[in-house]
C-alpha cells in the first residue's frame, strides 16, 4: 500500500519491511526503514523517487527477490 504525497518520496506499507529493506540494501539501494518509529508507520518504508534508471533498479531488485513479473 502506498500513501498520497506531495514530496519526492513514496511511503509504502509492505508485508515485511525489514526483509524488503535488507533486499534493497543488498542490491546497493538505500531506503529508509520507518518500521518501529511510530505505531502508524508499522511496516513502512520511505523510498525517494530518483531517476528513471534508479527507480527501475528498485523495481528490478524487488522482482528478483520476490519473483515478480509484469504478467
Amino acid at each position: 500500500r502506498t500513501f498520497a504525497t506531495q514530496t519526492n518520496f513514496v511511503l509504502a506499507r509492505v508485508p515485511d519491511a525489514r526483509e524488503w529493506f535488507e533486499t534493497l540494501r543488498a542490491a546497493g539501494i538505500l531506503v529508509k526503514n520507518l518500521d518501529g518509529w511510530h505505531p502508524l508507520l508499522a511496516g513502512c518504508l520511505r523510498v525517494t523517487v530518483g531517476t528513471p534508471a534508479e527507480n527501475d533498479a528498485v523495481v528490478d531488485a524487488l522482482r528478483r527477490r520476490f519473483a515478480w513479473s509484469d504478467t
